[in-house]
């Protein structure tokens, strides 16, 4: 198999980033080479080089920062974007003999990408985490614009990842030359066991701390109950909401940023996981929750909104709670996964199969390595 030179570009720091981390570790263990240039928003500094350590070699990652707001929209990052894309196209250009496959993720890599692709004959893996315009608040007139862009990017990538099969509907109207579908699907720990509990209930989330997570309010519940705990993590504009809550509530318990493997940890020994979006939000109809496929893996109950990307399978299989987006839908989903502790035990067996059988690590990563092989 020829041994390719990969770059990621990724609109985030990759401090972590789970689906990077996990692909670049993949195709590391397949001896290609890895480079991350990566955006750090939280604030301004030159382009830097550091290391990034996984579990089958390093990869060089270079993070550029641009002081950007998290969860401000289009409208408000408009100028970190530009920014961004011209250190991109730059960094691309000035180092085009050091990388043979551009692999993009999301449209807000992908635009400056597939220019660079094109103009020096570069492979272009177009990896779709969110669809753009479903994803964000985009005016109208430029929607249109974006979408047309984003479809010709997509048609013209030698290959484009997507994360479910649902996600074909979303990118109706392209015809890709090649479409794998890779899940969010975390590797397998050795750790595996439900662990057993206390009379507290350890509610837990890691991730980005927004406001369309209902996350304010899953705070609120658990704040006001004595049965249980909320175990958080993550990093975003809710930062200083949970730091307080934190301090106000014993049952609150806010651990800031962590790496992949620590979160993982923390939900093992936790109860039950919750990935509550917004179905309002398009893109998140077609949402592949890491938490999702993290509670499978774990074999941990978990909640989430109706009309959200896996709540069916939630239902399907009985491995948890669907609710509405609403306070109070969350407070009774706990009530009646507590009053079933009894089955917990059941339910992780089914989750766990489920994982296996449908979504595991190691089938996502044999799919990713023969996309690569073509090459």
């Amino acid at each position: 198999m020829k041994r390719l030179r990969i770059v990621f570009l990724r609109s985030n720091p990759v401090d972590p980033d789970p689906r990077v981390e996990k692909e670049a570790n993949a195709l590391l263990k397949a001896g290609h080479s890895v480079i991350v240039v990566a955006w750090d928003r939280g604030k301004t500094y030159p382009a830097s080089e550091g290391i990034l350590e996984l579990k089958n070699g390093t990869a060089s990652v270079i993070r550029v920062g641009i002081a950007a707001e998290f969860g401000g929209g289009m409208k408000k990052n408009a100028g970190p974007l530009l920014r961004f894309q011209i250190f991109l196209y730059g960094w691309l250009m000035q180092n085009r003999d050091k990388y043979d496959v551009i692999h993009a993720c999301d449209f807000d890599t992908a635009f400056t990408a597939s220019k660079v692709a094109r103009h020096c004959g570069k492979r272009l893996v177009y990896d779709i985490f969110d669809y753009y315009v479903d994803s964000f608040n985009i005016p109208g007139s430029l929607k249109d614009i974006i979408e047309r862009c984003d479809h010709k990017i997509i048609n013209g990538a030698d290959a484009v990842i997507i994360c479910t099969e649902q996600r074909k509907k979303q990118i109706a109207g392209t015809e890709p030359r090649s479409l794998t579908v890779i899940h969010n699907s975390p590797e397998k720990t050795l750790r595996y066991e439900l662990p057993t509990t206390g009379n507290t209930v350890r509610v837990v989330y890691v991730g980005m701390l927004q406001e369309i997570r209902l996350l304010k309010e899953i705070a609120e519940v658990v704040s006001e109950r004595s049965d249980c705990e909320l175990h958080i993590g993550g990093f975003g504009i809710l930062e200083d909401y949970f730091e307080e809550m934190s301090r106000r509530h014993d049952n609150i318990k806010y651990y800031g940023r962590l790496k992949y493997a620590a979160a993982l940890e923390l939900e093992r020994k936790c109860d039950i996981m919750c990935a509550v979006y917004d179905p309002v939000i398009k893109n998140h109809y077609y949402a592949a929750p890491n938490k999702f496929y993290e509670a499978l893996m774990l074999g941990k109950p978990i909640i989430m909104a109706n009309g959200t990307g896996m709540s069916d399978v939630v239902r399907d299989y009985d491995i948890g709670e669907c609710i509405e987006y609403v306070k109070e839908s969350f407070n009774v989903a706990l009530d009646r996964l507590i009053a079933r502790r009894s089955e917990w035990n059941e339910m992780s067996q089914r989750m766990k199969k489920l994982y296996n059988d449908r979504y595991s690590w190691e089938t996502m990563e044999r799919r990713l390595l023969e996309l690569y092989e073509k090459f």
